[in-house]
């Protein structure tokens, strides 16, 4: 046949067959596309293979790209978030419509290629390749090889190539989404070994990060599929059978291979419906569910539609099925189904020999250096009371109550949130930032959740805290709801384990909470690639309940910045003393609703913040939705007598002394809630790329940015008050630190003028002795805070006490004159005398906090809450659980709460600060609601310079750890 006829006539004649079976049999084989024709798939898979090498060996060798990769992240990490005007009108208006936050730059830089790259080797270049064409003609098996007999009717296929016709465009389009079958299935595995790309020797990325590349390969899949059912059915509908005149479609249902195609198609269009975002969100068990029954049935079924090719799917269904066999054996082995691990871990502790630190580094360490004498290497960062071991073998995460392995212990925390205390059945380890799936029988049988833990495994830990799993679950839609008025049902019932659930025998049950029969899958997640023991700074952005993710990054560097080694941590080996753990200082930013909501992470963080003092660890919690302190006015009484005078005459307090400090004051900078300069310039009126919301558009973006989209707003009785107290008591003890500091600071002063001028009888040096100062405390000017490190700071008078039975001292002291100057010689008579009580050593007072028998009121303020679990009963009868903490609970909240202010920060100013005095490279974990996490990229995208870069300056480059993922 000619050329010219080749191009003429694209469509091969079928020869004439009585029966309409054999007739259509015949066509469309005659129509099918060439093994030769198959090249574009191999291309595809060529191109697929290459980007996996190249990206494993980044991951391998750690190269960040140099100048070219600081500018490529200065790009690619950028969030840009849209808010038209459809959005500010219907926040005027009082609905409830969230911003919408694209993806990052590099990802719509991906989801252009991916479909790009698919389309035009879908649609580039000729169809039909000849069969004696042997370019990529790699094994030419003959299609009569194949599932059916079709010898009879190869004869009458094209020998030439066809550029384009309706057949073949459809055909080609049909064999690459049969090649993207295995690329959509490995987007989806979770598990190694079966999901390739989370293996530790390639990428290592995690479900978590390829979700998003999984649901649009699906889509672009099946827009393929559509593309391939058009353009068949035009083919079909444009031939007729020369016999009687009817279309080809009419004879193509008599084929049994085209029924298995529209059958495919048909689930095809089901599971692509069935997984749009508002199903998956507010169904989530119901597209899981159809989403295990669909993607196999499509992968068979398509299979048999087209044997010729149908090798990618019974890849993909391999893939598919032995991820999830793996699966199930490995929940099997977890969950203590094999049996369980009855011992504790081992203890085991290696005793290093003592090391000689440098002299620039004991700088870095708040107090006067001493090195133990074991266990942990001397670090300069760690609190001089976590020096023992048993101290710091004690993880942060110790448990006041241990559950019986394979039970969880729900308590009802502030905020709709659960925190869920899961001993498992079996050691197993897992690294800061990685989540789990959980199962819990008593609310769904069968369906499981995913949710990042909040805790840190540790090998070395003498008791089970050391396996302990914590999550922070808050309710939202569908599961966690259930999961929410579940427990609470059963705790204001006085429940304290499910009916029906039988904990083994000799259990200690729970005096708060409630154990519910646990099962996990896991652990997945990225973040296990995380290098931070390779980053001179950590910076730790987290709002909300995205607090779980920070936690454990934070509990992680804290125990290696202690001397711990991270390889018993769950991560990476290395820590203080070991070599290539360059980390110095660790900065956490917490955006929170309310203060209540400290309740959640108080523990850990307390305990972290004693680890580490400042400035190995600095905390800042920003509370959004705060409500001022009101102070009680002053009372005052009138005297009789004021009746007969017609006067008032009013019992007023005497005049405190001009030097007291319980003298009232103006209110300044240095007493309003932005106490300090530093912490004035961290507040902001701006929301990242939103420069022109403005009015009420602004509260409600501060609700996006610490609330995650259908998070419940439900309280529990008595959790307004606290948000309160917990406020008043953080000011306070503010104030004790503004105080404390101040009086180092003049008593420094006072040394200093009194050598100086040579005093004797009346030196400064007799005033205050070294005695004062705390094991902690650093050279501190007038106006800066004390260390967060330090278990309390105090007023110098008149102090609050843990114990609330102890009455303030009666003796009143005086105030000391500003620090810088020396002290004023009043002329006027009976000048008061400076006087400090000549105690060797006084120690400092303790801070104020929540009593231990504080009393919350109700929000109807008729019945009292006591912090010991007692039920709330409502008007019809009903009793309602009412919010619980125990005391050491609200002394950690207490402690965290003098670090929370109420206010939204400014994170690009906090994130230059902390470049610019790193030394050396920076990383940041970020995990909140999307239009936080667009704030953070937009902060960081700022702070990337490849300027830096080039000149070999490691700040110029910030490495971001993110948890921003749909399920």
């Amino acid at each position: 046949m000619s050329t010219a006829n080749q191009a003429v006539n694209p469509n091969p004649t079928t020869p004439v067959y009585t029966n309409d079976l054999q007739w259509i049999t015949a066509y469309l084989t005659i129509h099918m596309m060439s093994d030769n024709s198959r090249r574009y798939i191999y291309i595809l898979w060529l191109c697929i293979g290459a980007l996996f090498l190249a990206f494993s060996l980044l991951h391998l060798t750690g190269t960040s790209g140099g100048t070219l990769g600081a500018y490529w992240m200065k790009w690619s990490i950028r969030r840009r978030t849209w808010r038209g005007k459809h959005f500010v009108r219907s926040k005027h208006k009082g609905g409830r419509l969230y911003p919408v936050s694209l993806p990052p730059n590099g990802q719509l830089l991906a989801l252009f290629l991916l479909p790009l790259a698919t389309l035009l080797l879908a649609f580039l270049g000729p169809d039909y390749i000849s069969p004696a064409n042997a370019l990529f003609d790699v094994t030419n098996p003959g299609l009569s090889a194949r599932a059916y007999d079709i010898s009879m009717f190869t004869r009458w296929q094209p020998q030439y190539t066809i550029y384009k016709a309706w057949w073949t465009l459809g055909g080609r389009a049909g064999m690459i989404a049969f090649a993207m079958f295995p690329l959509c299935v490995l987007f989806a595995l979770k598990a190694p070994p079966f999901a390739i790309f989370a293996l530790p020797f390639t990428t290592q990325i995690h479900f978590d990060k390829l979700s998003w590349l999984h649901r649009w390969t699906g889509r672009l899949i099946y827009l393929i599929t559509l593309l391939h059912v058009a353009f068949w059915s035009i083919q079909l509908l444009n031939d007729h059978r020369p016999r009687d005149d009817k279309i080809a479609y009419t004879y193509a249902w008599q084929y049994e291979k085209f029924i298995y195609g529209w059958v495919a198609f048909l689930c095809m269009t089901l599971l692509i419906v069935l997984s749009l975002a508002p199903i998956r969100r507010d169904h989530y068990e119901t597209f899981y569910g159809l989403h295990v029954l669909l993607v196999p049935l499509t992968l068979v079924i398509s299979a048999l539609h087209h044997p010729p090719v149908w090798m990618w799917c019974w890849i993909a269904l391999a893939l598919w099925a032995g991820e999830r066999v793996w699966r199930g054996t490995w929940w099997l082995y977890v969950n203590g189904i094999f049996g369980t691990d009855t011992t504790s871990a081992p203890a085991y502790v290696k005793q290093p020999t003592r090391r000689t630190v440098a002299p620039e580094n004991t700088s870095l360490r708040p107090s006067q250096y001493e090195e133990p004498g074991g266990y942990p290497p001397p670090s300069p960062f760690l609190s001089n009371a976590f020096s023992q071991t048993s101290k710091l073998m004690e993880p942060a995460t110790a448990l006041k109550y241990s559950p019986p392995v394979g039970y969880a212990h729900a308590e009802l925390l502030s905020g709709a949130t659960i925190r869920l205390t899961y001993i498992s059945p079996r050691y197993f380890s897992w690294a800061p930032g990685q989540h789990f799936l959980i199962n819990i029988p008593s609310v769904s049988k069968v369906l499981s959740h995913p949710f990042t833990t909040a805790s840190i495994c540790d090998e070395e830990a003498p008791s089970d805290s050391g396996r302990a799993i914590v999550f922070l679950v808050r309710s939202r839609r569908g599961w966690t709801r259930d999961l929410w008025d579940y427990v609470l049902q059963l705790v204001s019932r006085g429940e304290n384990h499910v009916p029906g659930e039988k904990p083994p025998n000799g259990t200690l049950m729970p005096k708060h909470g409630v154990l519910l029969r646990m099962f996990v899958d896991g652990p997945f997640g990225s973040a296990v690639r995380a290098k931070w023991e390779s980053h001179s700074t950590v910076i730790i952005f987290v709002a909300g309940s995205g607090v779980s993710f920070g936690l454990s990054v934070l509990e992680y560097i804290c125990l290696c910045l202690a001397g711990r080694d991270g390889r018993h941590l769950g991560g990476r080996a290395g820590g203080w003393g070991k070599r290539g753990f360059a980390t110095r200082r660790v900065r956490v930013v917490w955006l929170i609703r309310e203060f209540a909501h400290i309740q959640w992470c108080a523990s850990i963080m307390r305990r972290c913040m004693e680890m580490i003092p400042s400035p190995g660890l600095h905390v800042d919690i920003f509370v959004t939705n705060a409500q001022p302190v009101i102070r009680e006015p002053p009372t005052y009484t009138r005297h009789s007598s004021a009746v007969a005078t017609g006067q008032d005459i009013l019992d007023l307090p005497p005049p405190a002394p001009i030097f007291s400090f319980n003298r009232p004051r103006p209110s300044s900078p240095d007493s309003s809630e932005s106490e300090t300069e530093e912490n004035m310039g961290y507040y902001s009126g701006q929301f990242g790329d939103e420069m022109d919301i403005t009015g009420a558009s602004r509260d409600e973006y501060a609700l996006d940015l610490t609330n995650f989209d259908g998070d419940n707003d439900f309280t529990l009785p008595g959790e307004a008050l606290l948000n309160m107290r917990v406020q008043r008591v953080g000011k306070d003890r503010r104030a004790h630190s503004r105080r404390f500091s101040k009086a180092i600071a003049i008593k420094e002063n006072l040394d200093d003028f009194g050598r100086t001028s040579r005093m004797s009888a009346r030196s400064t040096e007799g005033l205050l002795s070294n005695n004062w100062k705390p094991a902690h405390s650093k050279t501190m000017s007038t106006g800066s805070t004390i260390d967060e490190g330090d278990v309390g700071v105090a007023y110098l008078q008149n102090s609050y006490c843990d114990d609330p039975t102890r009455s303030p001292p009666s003796t009143s002291r005086h105030s000391l004159p500003p620090s810088g100057s020396p002290p004023r010689v009043q002329s006027r008579p009976a000048t008061p005398v400076l006087h400090i009580p000549p105690t060797p050593s006084l120690t400092r007072p303790s801070s104020p906090s929540l009593g231990l028998h504080d009393t919350i009121m109700s929000p109807a303020g008729q019945t009292a809450m006591s912090l010991g679990g007692d039920t709330l009963t409502l008007e019809d009868g009903n009793t309602m659980q009412t919010l619980h903490l125990h005391g050491d609970e609200m002394r950690d909240i207490s402690f965290v709460a003098e670090r929370a202010r109420p206010g939204r920060p400014k994170l690009d100013r906090i994130l230059k600060d902390e470049v610019d005095r790193s030394n050396g490279s920076v990383i940041v974990a970020c995990c909140g609601p999307t239009s936080f996490s667009a704030m953070v990229r937009k902060a960081i995208a700022f702070q990337i310079d490849p300027k830096r870069v080039r000149r070999g300056d490691k700040r110029g480059h910030i490495e971001l750890i993110s948890e921003e993922f749909e399920y």
